[in-house]
């Protein structure tokens, strides 16, 4: 005799924005090292949140224990919350998270001129994010001799972040000009309000 098993639950599944996104519908996988790329650059964005969450949650608990409070940990929060903007850029600009200016988008979709705007834009991109690139590249070398008050970082690690972030940013955008006929990832914080 063979018993069914039961089930997790006792509702049915209900799909949401969070579970099927409906912006991402249909759209294409992006290649391996894209996918590997955005993976590394989340993860260390969640990194880089959490040093923040717990450097302000650290000085609130200064405030109130004074004995434990330390100056460094307002400067963890600060490093940590700008290194996460640097880190992550690539990714945002992988999924369109960047600011954009839509103005011409909805007029020439699906006409030949919308994939010549798109290209245009990566290059721009790939463009402004290598020049970006070079000026961390050229701060490394000088703010490295500068240290943080606190922890006594040098500053110019915050500079590798931004040269790391800007080199991914024009890969995202350069990867984006060969694909700029399909249709491509986005991010859109107003889906996951509801």
């Amino acid at each position: 005799m063979t018993e069914k098993e039961p089930e997790e639950s006792i509702y049915e599944h209900t799909n949401t924005s969070y579970t099927v996104p409906q912006l991402n519908e249909g759209v294409p996988p992006d290649p391996r090292f894209m996918r590997v790329l955005s993976a590394v650059e989340v993860a260390s964005g969640v990194v880089l949140f959490a040093l923040l969450f717990l450097g302000v949650m650290y000085q609130v608990l200064g405030r109130y224990f004074p004995a434990i409070g330390w100056v460094g940990a307002g400067e963890l929060a600060l490093l940590s919350m700008v290194a996460m903007t640097f880190i992550t850029t690539g990714y945002l600009v992988g999924r369109n998270g960047h600011i954009v200016i839509e103005v011409f988008d909805q007029v020439l979709a699906g006409k030949k001129l919308f994939i010549a705007l798109r290209v245009v834009s990566a290059i721009i991109m790939v463009a402004t994010s290598l020049a970006l690139a070079y000026e961390a590249f050229v701060k490394i070398e000088i703010e490295w001799a500068r240290a943080s008050a606190a922890m006594h970082i040098p500053l110019g690690v915050l500079y590798v972040l931004a040269l790391i972030g800007f080199l991914s940013a024009a890969v995202h955008s350069a990867v984006k000009i060969p694909y700029a006929n399909r249709p491509e990832r986005k991010l859109d914080i107003s889906e996951m309000e509801g």
